[in-house]
């Protein structure tokens, strides 16, 4: 049970990495799949060693003594294994996505030339984005290493918003909390949009400069609040009572 567990927690770690796509999410969980499959026969590095110990009766110095029945590892690793199946990412979605990740790509030149347009197409027209032209960025982007198109970069982009796991998600729900707060719930929902997505995507703090955005907002013809000076308020005459329009 030691191997199982060193081994998912490396895959949730792994997979809780902000920079893990969709793409890397399924091949870490199939990489932990071969590697489960492979310990059901002949077992991971705790496995042996408690192996020897039942061997020679001892383990760490201690002797050993059968007083529960044993778990049947086949079974046992066999149950892991077919829970982690069911974790898998839609095999059709990774494989649209797969195409825009250069790791993937064959490496005869042959073999590159239509290699994943297919995929692209289906990306393009589930996104609603025009599929000839995404296709022929595509080309451009793997055969004469151009930089992607607009078509390209729409797609790649998309394909960095699907999430492998829910602790992005965690994530965005705790920066919801720290900026709809009280004192903000009278921004408009578009500015409140805003607010949250630099707070998810945006830099750290310690590495982010205000001062480009603060003298583009100024620009813009906005004021700063130092530059409010408070001045006597117009005194309003009172209206005429009501009574004395009846006199």
């Amino acid at each position: 049970m030691k191997d199982v567990l060193r081994e998912l927690k490396s895959l949730s770690l792994k997979l809780q990495r902000r920079e893990t796509s969709l793409v890397d999410a399924s091949c870490y969980i199939q990489q932990t799949i071969d590697v489960l499959t492979a310990m059901k026969t002949s077992g991971g590095k705790s496995t042996q060693k408690v192996e020897e110990g039942i061997a020679t009766g001892m383990f760490k110095d201690v002797e050993l003594s059968e007083s529960r029945p044993k778990i049947n590892r086949l079974q046992f690793y066999q149950s892991i294994i077919d829970s982690l199946k069911k974790r898998l990412p839609e095999p059709d979605l990774v494989r649209m996505l797969k195409p825009l990740d250069k790791r993937f790509w064959p490496e005869q030149r042959s073999a590159l030339i239509l290699y994943g347009e297919n995929d692209v197409r289906a990306l393009a027209k589930v996104l609603g984005e025009p599929a000839r032209e995404a296709i022929e960025e595509f080309r451009d982007y793997k055969l004469e290493n151009k930089s992607p198109g607009k078509a390209l970069q729409k797609l790649q982009t998309a394909s960095k918003t699907f999430l492998p796991t829910s602790a992005e998600c965690e994530r965005g729900f705790s920066a919801v909390n720290s900026t709809d707060t009280d004192k903000r719930n009278k921004l408009r929902e578009k500015s409140l949009f805003s607010l949250l997505f630099v707070d998810i995507n945006g830099p750290p703090l310690e590495q982010f400069d205000p001062q480009p955005f603060v003298r583009s907002w100024i620009k813009a013809g906005h004021k700063p609040s130092t530059s409010w000076v408070p001045g006597p308020k117009a005194k309003k005459k009172p209206p005429r009572s009501l009574w004395s329009l009846l006199q």
